[in-house]
């Protein structure tokens, strides 16, 4: 009995409930706008139809003249210079949905974009947006189309989408919330500002270097980057939006040109920045022609129907893409670590480009957030490509500023040579006689310096030469003068030093450094240290004969003396015989 009284108030409730579920039944294929789901993209099939000829208008298609037919929201519609796209969404307001909605589709290059809807009249209303359009005639301002829907109401709106372009295209269709609409684009044209700013740095650094060292290639560096800065510019639509809004011709054409060019400019930068010509000339060669061939290609434009031309730079720019790939594995083959870095740069644009020319076909599905990643991985190539050329620039001077010290410089050590350590001596001590400065004079040497060349080979001898170099230095301030006065003698100005303590305590960091094994030799070898000091602020011995007499107090030091460190005692002076005259005198 229980059961029978709920079934049948059940069926009561069913009853009094239909007509609220007939109220709010949601038609077929609509898209429900809910303010709960504010940000969304269509991925059901839409209402399409293809006008042969671009002869109807929207009283016609509205009016039934147009044969829509169901297809994927995402997919290729196969569109050329003479048809039209036309497109039929049904939209509804969920209930208590009151937030104003938005409709874009994130694609810069599409020439031309119409939106037709009723206003409270009944009539139509347009908006229109496309890089083929000043943008004095968009409704929106912006990086690509985007409309306001004006959708009242719980019942259903439709809407229609007219569509033009010069080839195929997939059209992703966003539908967004005006609050959530504001947040997209401030969060677009920040992300694009930093990266453009970022670029642009780049770019007035290589003026600078420019300015600096005069080199060639740091201009071509700045033009470069100025470029790929442009060339995302238009791609993502800035350009289109702030430099050129009241000439779509040139922003319609440079939306298909920019790149191939830059693509072409990097094959030559990337043949001039690891320099293949030294072990692959005739490579080398190649990727020249490629560069400049695909720069030319660009031309195609002037001679072809566009839709032609598009379809042969592309085909030029992912094969030059693939030639830039082969040379920067071939650098990195060579040993250059900054084309690792310059590879995980490349590989997402080629891969990115062959995605979009997949896509151009109908051979892979719409994707648009491929371009986006692609300019990415544009972008990144810039601050590798300015840090090889850093390297190289720096490896270059280094060469340079070496060959410049040769004559000053012992060429085995990088020290100062005995002659110019002389000169610095001489400097020093008139100095310290001058002005009473603190003055300390060492000079090192490597005890077993000749056991070890006995021992081992004269190539470990000087390998253990330049290890004593090291252990030096680390004593050492940069401004302190060191120069080899011998085979294995090292002499050494330090400024500062005004007591024996002090001396003493930086000689003994020494030799104990020198007891520490070198590494990779076996058996185990240490540097066996002795040092001649000097104070020359409390003994001034000329210039001339100080090294002659801290040579001589090391050749009276025995190899396995106790006391390594020792000082250059003043020499004892007698008194002189006082001659008096006699009184007969």
């Amino acid at each position: 009995m229980p059961s029978l009284l709920a079934r049948l108030l059940l069926t009561v409730w069913c009853l009094c409930a239909s007509p609220l579920w007939a109220a709010n039944t949601v038609p077929d294929n609509a898209i429900v706008l809910n303010d709960q789901t504010p940000v969304l993209e269509v991925n059901t099939p839409i209402q399409t139809w293809i006008d042969e000829g671009s002869h109807a208008n929207i009283d016609l298609v509205a009016g039934g003249a147009a044969h829509f037919t169901p297809a994927p929201a995402l997919g290729h519609f196969p569109l050329n210079k003479y048809n039209t796209l036309w497109i039929k969404l049904r939209l509804v307001r969920a209930p208590n949905s009151q937030a104003a909605w938005t409709l874009n589709l994130p694609l810069p290059f599409v020439d031309m974009v119409a939106l037709y809807q009723l206003d409270s009249n009944g009539q139509w209303t347009v908006q229109r947006a496309g890089d083929t359009l000043p943008h004095s005639e968009w409704r929106t301002k912006g990086l690509y189309p985007d409309f306001d829907l004006q959708i009242n109401g719980d019942a259903p709106h439709d809407v229609y989408l007219q569509v033009r372009n010069f080839k195929q295209v997939g059209l992703p269709i966003r539908l967004a919330t005006g609050q959530q609409r504001d947040g997209q684009r401030q969060v677009e044209l920040l992300s694009l500002g930093l990266m453009l700013g970022a670029l642009l740095s780049l770019a007035a650094l290589s003026i600078l270097r420019y300015l600096e060292h005069r080199k060639a290639i740091d201009g071509w560096a700045s033009l470069f980057g100025l470029l790929v800065a442009v060339t995302i510019a238009q791609i993502s639509g800035v350009l289109n939006a702030f430099l050129w809004s009241n000439v779509p011709e040139l922003g319609n054409l440079a939306s298909s040109t920019l790149p191939v060019i830059a693509v072409g400019c990097a094959l030559l930068f990337i043949r001039n920045v690891f320099s293949l010509f030294v072990h692959y000339h005739r490579f080398d060669r190649f990727l020249s022609s490629v560069g400049w061939g695909t720069i030319a290609s660009v031309l195609a434009f002037a001679v072809m129907d566009r839709f032609v031309a598009d379809r042969v730079c592309g085909m030029i720019m992912l094969f030059a893409t693939v030639v830039g790939l082969i040379a920067v594995f071939l650098s990195w083959r060579g040993g250059s670590m900054v084309a690792r870095w310059l590879m995980l740069a490349l590989a997402p644009q080629f891969l990115g480009l062959i995605y979009m020319v997949g896509e151009a076909i109908g051979m892979l599905p719409v994707l648009w957030e491929v371009r986006y990643w692609a300019s990415l991985g544009i972008a990144l190539t810039v601050p590798i490509m300015l840090y090889a050329l850093s390297h190289i620039t720096h490896d270059r001077k280094e060469l340079v500023v070496r060959a410049n010290h040769l004559p000053t410089q012992d060429a085995l050590t990088g020290l100062l040579t005995a002659e110019v350590f002389q000169t610095h001596l001489e400097e020093a001590v008139l100095r310290a006689i001058e002005n009473r400065e603190p003055l300390a004079l060492v000079v090192v040497r490597v005890v077993n310096h000749d056991k070890i060349r006995e021992v081992f080979s004269d190539t470990t001898g000087e390998q253990c030469l330049l290890r004593a170099v090291v252990k030096i230095q680390r004593i050492l301030r940069d401004v302190d003068p060191a120069g080899r006065v011998g085979t294995a003698q090292f002499g050494l100005l330090m400024e500062g030093v005004s007591t024996r303590k002090a001396l003493t305590e930086r000689m003994v960091k020494l030799i104990a450094s020198g007891l520490i094994p070198l590494p990779g030799l076996v058996p185990e070898v240490t540097l066996q240290f002795q040092a001649a000091c000097v104070l020359l602020h409390e003994i001034p011995v000329p210039a001339e004969r100080v090294l002659d007499d801290l040579s001589d107090l090391l050749e009276s030091m025995s190899p396995h003396t106790r006391r390594p460190i020792r000082f250059l005692e003043a020499v004892p002076t007698e008194a002189s015989e006082l001659h008096t005259q006699s009184p007969s005198d």
